[in-house]
């Protein structure tokens, strides 16, 4: 089995580094895949899909189908608003729930981009990263700056985090393990702590002050009360599920700070004390057996969950809503990989979901 999820693996790791190159429909491919990739939005929970794509260009209005979608990150005061970031094309945002999307000039505007964060207070300062350097706006995307680098080849930058409470300031997570902080937009950085351990995710809960998660690649969730300036490993209440280490995705609750969900390859746990112990979500697919990249809670209901499963090359969207007793399955609107799941935060029927495009085989 371990075998088989590393080459499943490998095969999202290309999916995420090399594909996402062009903005056309794609039919099909060697993978037995068909259908655009970019983004789809649901205003039925899931019953139905339609593709949000058009890109208004000063030359007539393109799409980003062809699009492949690493990650989705949301603006804390505006719900209209996302940013999507691409393996490929760079990032592109929205303002108005999809209908239209743009994408910035400048640096960002293709390649890999890995992560986003949004001022707390301020919607128009925003960080970015492509993995070598670090760039912010302090005018909505019309302008960047360079305000950090990573020289070193094998190590680069995965996550950008803000402090939702004063005096908010902003957080980097790089892949040696490093955390870095920023009081001054930027200017000026300091290693907060040094893992060594393979760092891809770090998440600041807007509920509770001070309270960080950093979200390790194949050694579970460390966790942090004081801002950073020590953590806590959990890593021995995930070992309990197998191959629960190996991360997929994590998400916060978003009304209860001390419950987290945690996506493995076993699965999906959910915890109600800041990780101390963990209940696992009975699926319809034995552990192990799925993988899931995508995953969202509605914000106004806990019971009401999706995640999009993925067996092979043919993937399903599945919702409860009796907080998992009962599951029921949809088709998913196109055969790429569902690679990102979201649940509108203040329209209870409206469910977003992206796409990447896989690599082909030989």
């Amino acid at each position: 089995m371990r075998r088989r999820f590393i080459l499943t693996l490998f095969g999202i790791a290309f999916v995420l580094l090399l594909t996402g190159a062009s903005c056309v429909s794609f039919s099909s491919d060697k993978n037995g895949t068909s259908g655009p990739a970019g983004m789809f939005v649901s205003v039925d929970k899931g019953e139905s899909w339609q593709q949000i794509s058009a890109l208004p260009k000063a030359d007539g209005v393109k799409s980003i189908n062809g699009v492949s979608v690493y990650r989705l990150y949301e603006d804390p005061q505006d719900p209209r608003a996302m940013y999507i970031t691409t393996p490929a094309n760079g990032m592109f945002y929205t303002f108005d729930d999809g209908k239209t999307w743009r994408q910035p000039e400048g640096p960002l505007s293709s390649g890999f981009v890995y992560a986003v964060a949004v001022h707390p207070k301020n919607k128009c300062v925003l960080f970015a990263t492509n993995g070598r350097q670090v760039f912010r706006t302090d005018d909505c995307l019309r302008s960047w700056t360079e305000v950090d680098s990573e020289l070193r080849s094998d190590v680069s930058v995965r996550a950008l985090a803000f402090n939702p409470f004063p005096p908010y300031q902003i957080y980097q997570a790089k892949t040696n393990g490093d955390i870095l902080q920023s009081f001054d937009s930027g200017h000026g950085w300091q290693v907060t702590q040094q893992f060594k351990k393979r760092l891809v995710n770090l998440v600041a809960s807007p509920l509770k002050e001070n309270l960080l998660y950093a979200v390790m690649k194949e050694d579970g969730l460390y966790r942090s009360e004081d801002g950073g300036a020590s953590w806590v490993s959990v890593k021995d209440k995930l070992k309990k599920f197998s191959d629960a280490l190996e991360y997929r995705r994590f998400a916060l609750h978003a009304t209860k700070p001390d419950t987290i969900y945690w996506i493995s390859t076993y699965g999906i746990l959910r915890s109600d004390d800041r990780g101390d112990s963990w209940t696992e979500m009975k699926l319809l697919t034995p552990p192990g057996s799925a993988s899931i990249y995508g995953f969202a809670v509605n914000p106004q209901n806990e019971n009401e969950i999706y995640y999009v499963g993925t067996v092979g090359n043919r993937s399903l969207f599945y919702k409860t809503v009796d907080g998992g007793k009962i599951w029921t399955t949809k088709k998913v609107p196109s055969g790429q990989l569902p690679s990102v799941l979201r649940a509108h935060p203040t329209q209870a029927n409206v469910i977003y979901m992206g796409f990447s495009i896989p690599p082909k085989q030989k």
